[in-house]
């Protein structure tokens, strides 16, 4: 499983991006973009389930029938700050964590392990993003207020994954982990609008696949927002709530070891701007 890590970062050598849109989130009373509060963090939560399939040293094991993994919730957090009228950055962290038992006998490290083996699936990441605006329309009878935006993505994700197995291996109790940090480069697009006042839509989608050194490594996150303002009479802290759904996926495969890891669900965030 290594050689696919090390295949995957000597591949990946692209320049790091990013995304953030709390620019649209900018208007004042007359409708006016308004720099003077730059700055939001949110604390976001995002409950999932895990899909997919491993096979590392041994045989696969489809996560979804052959282990009792359910669905989890996941607390994570986003800084953004915006640079100029077309460029902001962003940074988030978040952390999946899976567990379970096994349902089969199956081979992890060149150990076989019976069923009800234990389980744990933990895959988390830093995003360090920088998002560009490409174009932009407004609506003509209210000054400041986008109609659609899109914008550019350029980034990197840290990500750490690491996978647990311990039971019973024959008659004799056994352990094995497996532990890597890469980081995988992207780009992507987003778009968006203003619907109403204090209503807001957007959508993204992150993407890399690349195949070098005999691997294939494929990486994609994607989701679709609505974001409404609850103090739009304030003139200082921002709140908003964020409603959505998010999906992400890592596959990466060669010399028969494979990794395919599906994380999809919805998510609910709270936020402020300053």
């Amino acid at each position: 499983m290594k050689k696919l890590v090390m295949v995957l970062v000597m591949a990946l050598l692209l320049p790091i991006g990013a995304f953030a849109w709390d620019k649209s989130y900018h208007p004042d009373n007359n409708g006016k973009i308004n720099f003077n509060q730059v700055t939001s963090i949110e604390i976001l939560g995002w409950k999932n389930s895990l899909e997919g399939s491993i096979r590392v040293d041994g045989t696969p094991l489809d996560l979804e029938s052959e282990t009792t993994m359910g669905d989890e919730s996941h607390i994570g957090f986003r800084i953004s700050h915006v640079l100029n009228h077309r460029a902001s950055l962003e940074f988030s962290y978040m952390n999946n964590d899976h567990s379970g038992t096994t349902t089969k006998v199956f081979t992890f490290e060149n150990k076989a392990y019976n069923a009800g083996a234990d389980i744990r699936l933990q895959n988390s990441w830093f995003d360090l993003a920088y998002n560009h605006n490409l174009t932009r329309s407004q609506q003509a009878d209210k000054q400041g207020r986008e109609v659609f935006y899109l914008d550019g993505i350029f980034g990197v994700k840290f990500s750490n994954s690491e996978i647990n197995v311990k039971g019973t291996s024959g008659l004799a109790y056994a352990e094995e982990n497996w532990d890597e940090t890469f980081p995988i480069p992207y780009f992507g697009l987003a778009a968006g609008g203003q619907l109403a006042d204090n209503l807001w839509l957007k959508g993204y989608l992150k993407y890399i696949k690349v195949n070098a050194g005999g691997a294939d490594a494929l990486h994609n996150d994607y989701g679709i927002n609505l974001a409404l303002r609850l103090n739009p009479n304030s003139k200082d802290t921002e709140w908003f709530v964020d409603l959505g759904y998010r999906g992400v996926k890592y596959d990466i495969e060669k010399d028969g070891d494979k990794a395919d890891l599906r994380y999809t669900g919805p998510t609910f965030g709270v936020f402020a701007r300053f």
